[in-house]
């Protein structure tokens, strides 16, 4: 059993303990589930996923260990369409040696926020048109979610930009979308 299940199994405890409903309950055994999967459990770990942030809410474990489940079994029905766009932002602005900004990420969930063209490259941005409050709680779970699994990292000197990091992880997230994943050369 690797570090993921026994949080998870911990989390499931808590919840048990407090009542939790059967479907939050099943939610979380679906989740362990998927940490039982040694090769996911190994991803995790090389991108050195905290396993403490298990203790979570359910939905938040949930937002993140279906989106980073998709590198091991590709399922369009569970994919995260909020994070999958941040996620797809967040690899072209890796592959343009580009930070990743909260504006990008914001642009990335509707059309109704207007990226400069010196960005329109980079943001990939849903179809939909969601309200400002939508788009400041989807874009602040999906950011958690790629922060969690360490794909991007606040910028210490700049709060409003995010580094890239490709780990194992993203790599397998890249070919499961089918996404480029080289640097541009310039």
């Amino acid at each position: 059993m690797n570090k993921y299940v026994e949080a998870i199994e911990a989390r499931y405890a808590a919840a048990v303990a407090k009542n939790a409903t059967k479907r939050n309950l099943d939610k979380l055994m679906n989740i362990r589930a998927m940490l039982l999967n040694n090769e996911f459990a190994a991803m995790l770990e090389d991108a050195k996923v905290d396993a403490e942030r298990i203790s979570r809410a359910i939905y938040a474990n949930e937002k993140v260990f279906k989106f980073a489940h998709q590198a091991i079994k590709f399922d369009a029905k569970s994919l995260n369409e909020n994070t999958y766009a941040v996620f797809r932002t967040a690899i072209n602005c890796f592959r343009h040696n580009v930070a990743l900004t909260k504006h990008m990420i914001e642009a990335s969930l509707s059309r109704s926020i207007e990226v400069g063209e010196d960005i329109k490259h980079l943001v990939y941005q849903r179809s939909v048109i969601l309200d400002d409050t939508t788009i400041a709680a989807q874009s602040q779970t999906s950011r958690d979610a790629l922060e969690t699994l360490n794909i991007i990292a606040q910028r210490a000197d700049n709060k409003q930009a995010y580094d890239v990091k490709l780990t194992k992880l993203a790599r397998a997230l890249c070919k499961a979308f089918n996404v480029e994943c080289t640097k541009v050369e310039k």
